[in-house]
């Protein structure tokens, strides 16, 4: 089977390991002519595990009791932003469980715009900021953007409407995810989602499917990894079958998404090097070119549980393992995705551009 006369179900369907390789090797020649060889880094900031919300697939749901609940105050985020700085990693990703009050919405404002302040006061560019807190109000997104956040990721989890809502409780609704996507956009986000592959029930055809939300959606940054059993979620005790090997299914996906898409940006999920040492490697040379190195306080990295057995990596490691794959870490770059400046008819800037310019871009552009 070729690549060029087969349909993405098909492909993602095959066993063919010749296949396989063919894809990724496609992938990177269009992921270098489009983008060179830099992987961008996003330092992670876990901040808090609290979460109003009780999806059946997350070990942070709010009917889990054996957690140990925290959220970080706004001194110990700074020093970790600050020391995100000094090793050249220029963009960080704040990323929480859903938050459900304005006085959280207010904290992350105040917590954005001080990160803007202080890192512009020690002549850099600022930081970027990405944002995943998940569904907010339009009045709550549009808060924080003008604070200085630039980028959000909300992951869809699957663009299936029905496989959604069995993993949701019925109260989560496919229909506000999807709004809650439109207002990111039309806000002037970079504006990012994503989905888990593997998950019981799932079949390729759904995987497919996801393919054509992306494009369809015109998103400018992808998330996608395969799907981790957590012990203390409804999901993990699923008898329902679904694909057979999610780490070969995510390094296509990732291949097939670049060839779709050749300018958005696309994180190589640390799941996918949790279930597989050469993850990384991988889902760099299939078309990833976003890491998000771990700055979360290391005491509290087992209390921010997803999924069980997360991998953390230093920064050398990082690194190196890169460097294997033949390619290189952007260090003090924004790196942002380049599709999100071709959406809105801009030059992509050679050095960050501040928020505000961004915001005005945007606006004028819509």
């Amino acid at each position: 089977m070729s690549i060029y006369d087969a349909d993405n179900e098909s492909i993602l369907a095959s066993s063919d390991p010749g296949l396989l390789m063919s894809l990724i090797l496609s992938a990177e020649r269009v992921r270098l002519a489009h983008l060179g060889d830099e992987v961008y880094m996003r330092g992670l900031i876990e901040f808090s595990n609290l979460c109003r919300c009780d999806c059946y697939y997350c070990g942070l749901r709010s009917s889990n009791r054996a957690i140990r609940r925290y959220h970080l105050g706004m001194a110990e985020i700074l020093a970790k932003c600050q020391e995100a700085e000094r090793r050249g990693i220029y963009s960080i990703a704040l990323q929480s469980g859903e938050i459900s009050t304005e006085k959280e919405v207010n904290f992350i404002a105040g917590l954005v715009s001080t990160i803007r302040e202080f890192s512009l006061r020690n002549g850099s560019p600022g930081l970027g900021i990405t944002l995943s807190c998940g569904e907010l109000s339009y009045s709550g997104y549009q808060k924080l953007f003008e604070a200085g956040a630039h980028r959000y990721l909300l992951r869809i989890e699957t663009s299936d409407r029905e496989l959604f809502q069995s993993i949701h409780p019925p109260e989560q609704l496919f229909e506000r995810r999807l709004e809650c996507l439109d207002m990111l956009k039309d806000i002037g986000y970079q504006v990012g989602t994503g989905i888990m592959i593997g998950l019981p029930g799932q079949s390729y055809r759904q995987l497919a499917m996801d393919l054509e939300f992306f494009a369809r959606r015109d998103i400018d940054m992808l998330g996608m990894g395969p799907y981790i059993p957590h012990p203390q979620t409804p999901l993990a005790r699923s008898s329902q079958p679904g694909i057979s090997d999610s780490y070969t299914t995510t390094l296509k996906m990732l291949a097939l998404a670049r060839l779709k898409m050749p300018e958005i940006n696309m994180v190589v999920s640390t799941a996918l090097q949790t279930i597989n040492k050469e993850g990384l490697i991988m889902g760099v040379r299939a078309g990833g070119n976003v890491i998000m190195p771990i700055l979360t306080p290391e005491e509290h990295r087992e209390d921010y549980t997803l999924y069980t057995d997360k991998h953390y990596k230093s920064l050398a490691q990082l690194e190196r393992e890169i460097g294997l794959a033949g390619y290189r870490l952007a260090f003090n770059k924004w790196g942002d995705p380049r599709h999100y400046y071709t959406r809105m008819g801009l030059s992509y800037p050679e050095t960050p551009a501040a928020p505000a310019e961004i915001r005005t871009a945007s606006q004028f552009h819509t």
